[in-house]
């Protein structure tokens, strides 16, 4: 969010430079506020094409999610049992990465500086798995 507003707003710099070029015929006011509208617009138009990709991309992702988180809860119960077909290490290892994506989804999606570019959606489906024994 923030850093979309920011250069909007440098946008908004750029022109009102533009403007007060004209007025007082400044040339390096005018390069300013040239270079100023030209990168806010071109950086402001990828962010929301960023923006507007992950929310349209939002339920696929869910789904990839929860199968994933589906996949991973299944061979958990597997080495959880007396079942060892499974490496114990290999499933610990992708179950910890799992849970650092879904610590990572969830920081950068309520961070106010990026959550625009990641849909609440996704990271309110996606569950952490915890490695304690149940008993």
């Amino acid at each position: 969010m923030i850093i979309t507003i920011i250069f909007i707003g440098m946008i908004l710099l750029g022109i009102i430079s533009l403007k007060l070029s004209d007025k007082n015929y400044n040339y390096n006011l005018e390069i300013f506020g040239v270079a100023n509208t030209l990168l806010g617009s071109v950086v402001s138009i990828i962010t929301i094409l960023v923006i507007i990709f992950s929310h349209v991309a939002a339920p696929k992702t869910i789904q990839e999610n929860k199968m994933n988180y589906d996949g991973l809860l299944k061979r958990y119960e597997i080495i959880a049992s007396e079942y060892e077909d499974v490496s114990k290490s290999d499933v610990i290892a992708d179950i910890t990465a799992w849970n650092m994506e879904v610590y990572n989804t969830k920081y950068w999606t309520y961070n106010p500086w990026t959550n625009w570019f990641n849909p609440k959606e996704i990271a309110d489906n996606l569950n952490y798995i915890s490695l304690e024994k149940e008993e």
